[in-house]
């Protein structure tokens, strides 16, 4: 039964298994996988023909890559929740916390930075497994539970740094700030993780056991698979994953700053439900994550250098959340169905 599940699991249809090269590709099967990368470079193009002295400039597209690492970062986390089936609304709180943590022994209590990062790395740990106590060995909603731990994790990034200090470690500063072609050591870690995750996914038994636990539990579980320690360690690596963002961002702003993570729940939902309507239309997917989160950024950027004040990214994230769970709800119902495998 092991030998079946690492080809094509039972309720996961053959189209959709990442990881397989595709014997037929049709057009229709080329928009739904590349479609948002194709609107993606149409959103530049008009924004280029717009704008281009202001928005056609290495100084814009590396300020959006390099800025936007931590977005990417926390929405791979939550990737990797749904792909197994939960969801995870304490990210961005777990974030704050790890950043304050920084922040509070670093900078505050000049602890030596290491010490510093091992705490807020063991305290993602640490919510990753309190998450799966509640959620897979109790049995409650994962979407009650993140969200409420992540409010909470809010207000305790406040209690730890109720204000924005600087002064981070200089010599992690200035790693997580070098530059490599213009582009920060920040966004090749997450690049980084991007290909690990599409890897594991796309390429192992264990991703496709993961994905085929978030198709059908209790199917997986009848085939033999531990659903709950898959579950459980899905939620604890993205609390790690998070927790390791909080870190980087730390180094990246040389400082802590704990109203940042607040604003962060609505563009990484956007950009994971987003990106699961492209590569891998209909799942939640690395290459999707990446592809949506800059997409949006472009996208307000864009329209902020059209003269549009800073309310709009948060219509334009949410306009893209609505429209990010429709087109992936179609989009797993059988838009792929014309592909014999998936990529």
């Amino acid at each position: 039964m092991t030998a079946e599940l690492t080809t094509k699991p039972t309720p996961v249809r053959s189209s959709d298994t990442p990881g397989r090269a595709p014997r037929r590709l049709t057009t229709r099967s080329v928009l739904t996988r590349y479609g948002l990368v194709l609107v993606w470079i149409a959103l530049i193009v008009v924004f280029g023909a717009l704008k281009p002295d202001t928005f056609l400039t290495w100084l814009n597209f590396r300020t959006m890559f390099n800025s936007q690492s931590m977005l990417v970062m926390l929405a791979l986390g939550l990737v990797i929740c749904m792909v197994s089936g939960d969801f995870d609304l304490s990210l961005a709180g777990v974030y704050s916390v790890s950043m304050a943590i920084i922040g509070r022994m670093n900078i505050t209590e000049s602890i030596a930075i290491g010490w510093a990062i091992l705490v807020a790395m063991f305290f993602g740990l640490l919510v990753g497994a309190v998450h799966a106590f509640f959620v897979v060995k109790i049995g409650l909603p994962s979407f009650i539970v993140t969200l409420g731990s992540g409010t909470a994790f809010l207000g305790l990034a406040y209690a730890l740094s109720n204000a924005t200090i600087s002064g981070v470690s200089s010599p992690f500063a200035d790693f997580v700030n070098k530059d490599i072609g213009g582009l920060q050591i920040f966004f090749f870690i997450t690049l980084f993780l991007v290909l690990a995750l599409w890897y594991l996914y796309g390429y192992t038994p264990l991703g496709r056991k993961l994905y085929f636990v978030g198709a059908s539990r209790d199917v997986a579980r009848l085939a033999g698979l531990p659903v709950q320690g898959l579950r459980a360690g899905s939620l604890i690596a993205a609390s790690m994953v998070a927790a390791l963002a909080g870190v980087l961002s730390a180094g990246y702003l040389d400082g802590s700053d704990p109203s940042v993570g607040g604003s962060l729940l609505l563009p990484v939902t956007s950009s994971t439900l987003l990106g699961a309507t492209a590569i891998w239309p209909g799942r939640a997917n690395p290459w999707g994550a990446l592809i949506a989160s800059y997409f949006l950024v472009t996208g307000y950027t864009g329209l902020q250098d059209l003269g549009l004040s800073g309310w709009i990214q948060q219509v334009f994230y949410g306009c893209a959340l609505v429209v990010a769970i429709a087109v992936s709800h179609f989009a797993g119902r059988g838009a792929t169905s014309e592909l014999d495998v998936g990529v």
